[in-house]
């Protein structure tokens, strides 16, 4: 019982970090809203096109550490794979749906590339080139992010030899598609196979 509590209270431990809005600090530090700037979005890739590059890169490099510690340290302390990685997404929730903003938040991809690179540096690799070739042949950047979590879900699943991953796959997807969906949209609009003429529409925030 003792072992439950005190893996529940790191798991709530990890989505109040996991919800500390850094970007959201850092810009109001430069006297800007976030959330009312770019695509309204409280993350590092808004902060970058809205207030600077050089920022963005701080912003993002703290969502990555949100993601990392809570898997890094547990991991250690517990020796437990499933609360390590339910503590993982349960940061990626926290930046996703922070209470400090009203439980609205960042689209969480800096803070999961913390936990990949936690789990296992090459994870990064093989996430990055799941987005990349989602990105060219479909356009569409929802489509990516499912493709760099599911390439990163059978690596895992290989090099591992453990389902326990599927867990971690199906809650990541929960985690974090919503934020990618444009609710004025149709759900076959947001899935729309060459939703983008151009890569470079897939990265420039859009206001929603």
């Amino acid at each position: 019982m003792y072992i439950l509590l005190r893996n529940t209270s790191f798991i709530i431990l990890s989505y109040l970090i996991g919800s500390i809005p850094f970007c959201y600090i850092i810009a109001k530090l430069k006297n800007k809203d976030l959330t009312m700037l770019g695509d309204k979005n409280p993350g590092g890739w808004n902060l970058a096109f809205s207030v600077s590059k050089f920022w963005g890169f701080w912003g993002a490099l703290f969502d990555i550490a949100k993601g990392f510690l809570p898997y890094f340290l547990i991991i250690r302390y517990t020796g437990s794979d499933f609360f390590a990685l339910l503590a993982g997404c349960a940061a990626i929730a926290g930046h996703n749906y922070s209470p400090f903003l009203k439980f609205k938040g960042g689209k969480g991809i800096a803070t999961l590339l913390g936990l990949l690179l936690a789990i296992h540096p090459f994870s990064v690799i093989v996430f990055g080139a799941g987005i990349v070739l989602a990105l060219v042949l479909i356009k569409n950047m929802i489509w990516g992010v499912v493709s760099g979590i599911t390439l990163s879900l059978i690596f895992f699943v290989y090099y591992y030899n453990s389902l326990i991953f599927l867990i971690f796959w199906l809650l990541l997807l929960l985690i974090i598609l919503p934020k990618y969906l444009n609710y004025s949209n149709s759900f076959g609009v947001n899935f729309k196979f060459r939703k983008e003429k151009r890569l470079k529409d897939l990265f420039t925030p859009k206001s929603r």
